[in-house]
């Protein structure tokens, strides 16, 4: 009697654990996908309402779809894509998109509250942000990727991104910027902003525009040459409203921003192509800088002037 006791208890535990794991792993996803870390909020059920995106795969694949209708995103309606974190501490991600076997453009995208992303800047074409072929296109000129070396990338904010090369057993480092693969003319990190001087690494900084919004309005511009005049140089801008910017545009005007960046050792002049407004609020101004991305109107007011 024992030993049929003993039997049962026996095949009804060995039943409850193969009940208890699952049958088969879920399936990869086919892009690469980081996660931010679960917070205790996120395991509590919230109304439908109040999630923009549950998650960051979700988020991504809602803003490509909304800018895939969009003139010049269209090869995005086909597009895969694959996502980057943005170093420690800045709860954000670089999406590199992908179309028919070549870069087609980028996301920034930076964690906002539980289960929501936010929009942070944007790109198309075949030169986007944190590209890693344009990394080693640098590191050739540079004459650095002979040579054991690590990178890191370092986003402060839109026009403030870059690639950190440490080489092994050199005495100094070098900064590139993460969408044109410049070199920066300083060694050190006493140019870098501080988080006295610049917005935290946290979305609320930049931008309200989360994956329910859409784009409302927009507009094109023929882009100037933003050398053929230089009243940026003298630094004689001054605040333009954003309704006086899509003015110009609409006239057909070539107005031109230019940000003093790093603590004023960089000044990047560039041309103004157009502007898109989402249903957050959220104005963006197109620029032209290789190909086409796509700035928060708020950021750049605090970094520099635009030049009608």
């Amino acid at each position: 009697m024992k030993k049929l006791t003993f039997a049962l208890v026996s095949l009804l535990l060995g039943t409850s654990l193969l009940a208890a794991w699952p049958l088969e792993s879920p399936p990869a996803h086919a892009v690469e996908e980081t996660k931010p870390s679960a917070s205790p909020s996120a395991t509590k059920p919230e109304p439908a309402t109040d999630i923009a995106a549950p998650t960051l795969q979700a988020a991504v694949e809602r803003f490509m779809k909304q800018l895939a209708l969009q003139p010049g995103f269209e090869p995005w309606q086909q597009a895969s894509w694959t996502s980057y974190p943005l170093g420690p501490g800045m709860h954000g991600w670089v999406i590199i998109v992908s179309a028919e076997g070549s870069e087609a453009g980028y996301l920034v995208i930076h964690a906002g509250e539980p289960d929501t992303y936010r929009l942070t800047e944007y790109g198309k074409g075949s030169y986007p942000l944190f590209s890693l072929q344009t990394l080693h296109r640098s590191l050739v000129q540079l004459e650095l990727i002979e040579y054991p070396h690590q990178t890191e990338r370092l986003y402060f904010g839109p026009l403030q991104a870059l690639w950190k090369i440490t080489v092994q057993n050199a005495d100094r480092i070098w900064y590139i910027d993460a969408k044109t693969g410049e070199e920066m003319p300083f060694t050190g990190d006493a140019k870098l902003p501080k988080s006295k001087s610049a917005p935290a690494p946290n979305v609320q900084a930049f931008t309200n525009t989360d994956a329910k919004h859409t784009i409302k309005e927009s507009g094109q511009a023929e882009p100037a040459e933003p050398y053929a005049r230089l009243p940026w140089v003298h630094k004689s801008g001054k605040p333009l409203p954003f309704d006086d910017l899509k003015q110009l545009i609409a006239q057909g005007s070539k107005p031109v921003y230019a940000a003093q960046l790093y603590e004023g050792s960089v000044t990047v002049p560039l041309p103004v192509a157009g502007f898109q407004v989402w249903s957050s609020g959220d104005r963006f101004v197109q620029f032209r800088q290789d190909d086409d991305r796509f700035l928060p109107y708020e950021a750049l007011q605090r970094l520099g002037s635009f030049y009608p």
